[in-house]
């Protein structure tokens, strides 16, 4: 019996010692992660302050005055929202998807007027005594901007407007709901470093970037197209003419995302200097080229395509660095299924 107690004993101490010799997570990987969460959970929180703003704006628009200032209010309100649902555009294997919420926010491309068909017949049946729906194309922001944008009186917008912005409120608390929680992606990301370490971790990372990037990409080459015949219609915000503002702010948060989210301190900290100094200049470079002003319809005129072209291939080194030349140097393969995008 005493032996029996003896074995029990020394195992027992053998398993707390090996527990305190435990070693300790990879302290650039924990960074990596910490810095990562801390920006998308901030851009969550940007998108549900914006959408709250652009709610209360609805509100006063449609209870109080709809006078020229207030839907100019209105506008800008939607233009903020816009702008910081662009930080989550091309986000893959986050919260975004996995809530179902990827298209919860906006329906692009387009290529049908698929939005301004359906904003239309729900415009119909609301003004015959019909409930607004509360889903769907007709509950996005692109709703929102044909709303604002078209010819319509007050009344007339304000049939929608209040149960689309309501949506899109619900919709960005459920995501940022989804961003804080510590038993979801936080999880995840755990999980990936405890059980792949730093490949399978820095491959969701740059996965996302990938993905964010390609988003970008698509927001410009399908309107570019060819000097002959190029396709402004095919712009993600060109009933607004604000495409090329759009542009800007993803291109700005995805360099954010590269900055603050972890990527760059993970890569000074492991002594890439050089690769981290290749994507600094590739960022400032596709910045510096993109053209000036709001409308990419604009740009896309004759006499201003060149600058468009230039930035493209600004764009396109950013991409290399980005997609091929970074994951190489870090001894990573993307494959397909992280750079497909959208």
């Amino acid at each position: 019996m005493k032996i029996s107690c003896l074995v029990t004993l020394l195992a027992t101490v053998g398993t707390l010692s090996a527990c305190q010799h435990q070693p300790h997570p990879n302290a650039d990987l924990a960074q990596l992660t910490t810095q990562h969460l801390s920006l998308m959970r901030q851009q969550a929180d940007q998108l549900t302050s914006q959408l709250t703003q652009l709610q209360q704006s609805t509100r006063d628009y449609c209870q109080t005055d709809a006078s020229p200032a207030a839907l100019a209010q209105l506008k800008t309100a939607w233009r903020s929202s816009f702008a910081a649902w662009s930080a989550h555009q091309g986000q893959s294997a986050t919260p975004l998807d996995a809530q179902g919420l990827s298209y919860a926010f906006q329906f692009w491309p387009d290529k049908k007027d698929t939005v301004g068909k359906q904003v239309r017949r729900q415009l119909a049946a609301v003004a015959e005594g019909k409930a607004a729906p509360d889903r769907g194309v007709v509950t996005t922001l692109s709703a929102v901007e044909y709303l604002l944008e078209s010819e319509l009186s007050a009344t007339q917008q304000c049939l929608l407007l209040p149960t689309i912005t309501q949506t899109l409120t619900n919709n960005a608390k459920q995501l940022q709901t989804a961003w804080h929680n510590e038993a979801g992606y936080q999880q995840q990301l755990a999980q990936m470093a405890e059980q792949g370490g730093k490949t399978v971790l820095l491959t969701q990372m740059l996965g996302q970037l990938s993905h964010r990037y390609d988003r970008i990409e698509k927001k410009l080459v399908l309107p570019l197209n060819t000097a002959q015949n190029p396709r402004p219609l095919f712009a993600e915000a060109w009933r607004s003419q604000q495409s090329l503002h759009f542009l800007r702010t993803s291109l700005t948060s995805l360099e954010q995302e590269y900055r603050q989210g972890g990527i760059r301190s993970y890569l000074l900290n492991t002594g890439h200097h050089a690769s981290a100094t290749a994507v600094d200049e590739a960022f400032a470079s596709a910045l510096t080229h993109l053209p000036s002003g709001n409308s990419l319809a604009y740009s896309l005129k004759a006499d201003n395509y060149a600058e468009l072209l230039r930035f493209n291939m600004s764009l396109d080194q950013l991409g290399y660095q980005l997609k091929q030349r970074l994951p190489s140097v870090l001894g990573l393969s993307l494959g397909f299924n992280a750079t497909d995008g959208d």
